[in-house]
């Protein structure tokens, strides 16, 4: 799935770390505590990807808060052998994200045109961290998905974040941007192949 693919080459998802772990098995047994330390290191990035949906900040940091108090309500639902704990929450949050835009006040707002900038790829990440490891470590994972992001093709780089960022089917996509369906999947899957190729390169 591309969501999946998606989270895996922001590289959140490649491997779950044991601290993410350990943190989320002490929730799974009733430790707010550690839910709070998932939120400080995740809400950053998480409020970027669902600001990136929404576009409305109010509606984010309220979404935001509901991601968590769900990721509590259904830490059970976690099983490490499926993905890490960033992912878990993302998808969560992503899920959520385009199922607010469907409600009927989204439906009611003037949809944006779904044309890519060329910085529209590039993820800004808040300085204001007071872990400088941690900020180093998101810093040097940006800069590897810019890099990759950038060797596609525009038309490649397109249809991947239609796809992620505003939850459009490859039928959707297709009808929106007025181009046939199989040349969707196409560029789909040869932006795909491009961004694994050079991501494994650069953790070469």
């Amino acid at each position: 799935m591309i969501l999946q693919f998606i989270l895996q080459l922001l590289g959140f998802a490649r491997q779950a770390s044991d601290e993410d772990r350990e943190w989320m098995e002490e929730v799974q047994s009733g430790k707010k505590a550690s839910l709070q330390k998932l939120y400080e290191r995740y809400k950053r990035i998480l409020f970027g990807m669902i600001y990136k949906i929404l576009n409305n900040r109010e509606e984010t940091e309220d979404l935001l808060q509901e991601i968590f108090v769900q990721a509590w309500r259904k830490s059970d639902q976690y099983e490490p052998q499926r993905g890490s704990v960033y992912s878990f929450l993302a998808t969560m949050a992503r899920n959520k994200a385009i199922d607010r835009t469907r409600s009927k006040a989204f439906k009611n707002r003037k949809k944006d045109d779904y044309v890519l900038n060329d910085d529209e790829y590039s993820f800004h990440l808040s300085t204001d961290n007071p872990n400088p490891e941690e900020n180093l470590q998101l810093t040097e994972r940006a800069v590897a998905v810019r890099k990759a992001l950038a060797s596609l093709h525009k038309k490649e780089r397109e249809v991947l974040y239609i796809s992620y960022f505003h939850g459009l089917s490859q039928s959707e996509i297709a009808e929106k941007i007025d181009i046939p369906l199989g040349t969707v999947k196409y560029r789909m899957r040869q932006g795909m192949i491009k961004l694994r190729d050079t991501l494994d390169q650069d953790t070469i």
